[in-house]
């Protein structure tokens, strides 16, 4: 049971509502679910109404927003949309991966200006799930359309990373899971807490 539920049931929401007010006067936002539509509501319209307030600022006379993620992946196209929301912010934008960050949540924080993780933070990238139940000639089309996205995946990681192409077509067709360190080594993550900063820097 997570904390809101928790504090649901004693019908006294006053500390969840602090935290998430605090939460949000200091524009940090949470993923901590599966990636779907919701990402849009909780997550992205936040990014432009801030982006929005900051009209008229420099890069750095903005205040961060921070993303908390930890999550197994879902919806790779929802996903995507926040990637470009992300790149396409002039406020800078910090990303902290916890626990889990997998799959469409991978592209989400690679997508970050700065990336942060815990030592055991999981990473895991590969090329997703894909089902299709189509005439013949409708799932050629489809296939087609999902090459293309494949091809967008790859540019992003590509871009966004120190993985060259090779090491790419090696490992995105796997379950390519790694740790913090090996996150840092391939130019996932800028700095790993406990190492290169402390708890503070993601606060």
């Amino acid at each position: 049971m997570d904390l809101k539920s928790i504090l649901d049931t004693t019908n006294d929401n006053t500390f969840f509502d602090e935290v998430i007010r605090d939460f949000y006067d200091n524009r940090i936002l949470i993923i901590n679910d599966e990636i779907n539509e919701n990402l849009i509501e909780d997550c992205i319209i936040y990014i432009l109404r801030w982006n929005q307030a900051d009209k008229g600022l420099s890069s750095k006379d903005r205040k961060p927003i921070t993303i908390y993620i930890n999550s197994g992946g879902g919806d790779s196209i929802i996903a995507m949309q926040l990637v470009d929301v992300i790149k396409a912010s002039m406020t800078p934008i910090k990303v902290l991966g916890m626990s889990l960050v997998a799959s469409a949540a991978f592209h989400i924080f690679i997508a970050g200006h700065e990336r942060v993780c815990f030592d055991n933070t999981i990473f895991l990238m590969h090329d997703g799930d894909v089902t299709i139940s189509n005439s013949t000639s409708k799932a050629k089309d489809t296939m087609k359309f999902i090459e293309e996205l494949d091809n967008r995946y790859k540019n992003h990681v590509l871009s966004s990373t120190k993985m060259t192409e090779e090491f790419y077509d090696d490992h995105y067709d796997i379950e390519f899971f790694f740790f913090g360190n090996k996150a840092k080594e391939y130019g996932v993550v800028d700095k790993i807490i406990g190492e290169d900063c402390t708890m503070d820097y993601i606060y």
